[in-house]
């Protein structure tokens, strides 16, 4: 989540939100069990994270450890991993990250100024993975994954290689988030593409 654009008018903002939230499957939920299904040619996980660093481009005053930018939020998620056999390209898998949840936000991600507020986020990304003699596999993801993890991470503990990422190649990467009731936000949907 390191670049950030706000949608200018409300009426586009309204209609990528409403067509967001139904590819999420609506309301955002923090205390989600994990769902595991066998190693199959397609498939689905389901993992939480507690205290997701979130970060924006305003300074802060507070920045990510891992170079990620100053951190406006923490994050309480759910993210479900889909996949299935990539149609192009015999080896490699189509990969989306679902990810959806509340955000805490002690700063406002538009102008870096003290704020706090609670609200909901919902967002998607979507990958095509090589991992040479690998597969994916929900048992790999365990019901709650490290608050550090990224979607990248969680890709990687899917195909069991969270301390071994090297292993995993992940091409494409565009997300799409969005956050609601940010204030100063047109309609207060901040997005971040």
């Amino acid at each position: 989540m390191k670049i950030r654009t706000i949608i200018t008018t409300a009426a586009g903002a309204a209609a990528v939100a409403g067509a967001l939230l139904l590819a999420t499957g609506g309301a955002a939920s923090a205390t989600t069990t994990a769902t595991l299904t066998a190693a199959t040619p397609s498939g689905h996980a389901v993992t939480i994270e507690r205290g997701v660093d979130d970060t924006t481009s305003a300074n802060t005053g507070v920045n990510d450890p891992t170079g990620g930018g100053p951190i406006w939020a923490y994050d309480n998620v759910q993210r479900t991993i889909t996949w299935a056999p990539h149609a192009n390209t015999p080896g490699a898998w189509d990969v989306t990250v679902v990810t959806k949840g509340v955000y805490h936000a002690f700063a406002n991600p538009l102008t870096g100024a003290p704020w706090r507020h609670d609200g909901v986020m919902a967002g998607e990304i979507q990958y095509v993975v090589t991992a040479p003699g690998l597969s994916p596999s929900a048992s790999h993801v365990p019901a709650v994954s490290p608050k550090a993890l990224r979607s990248q991470g969680v890709v990687d503990e899917l195909f069991g290689q969270l301390n071994n990422s090297s292993a995993v190649t992940m091409t494409g990467g565009a997300y799409n988030f969005v956050y609601f009731g940010i204030d100063g936000a047109p309609g207060g949907l901040y997005f971040q593409h």
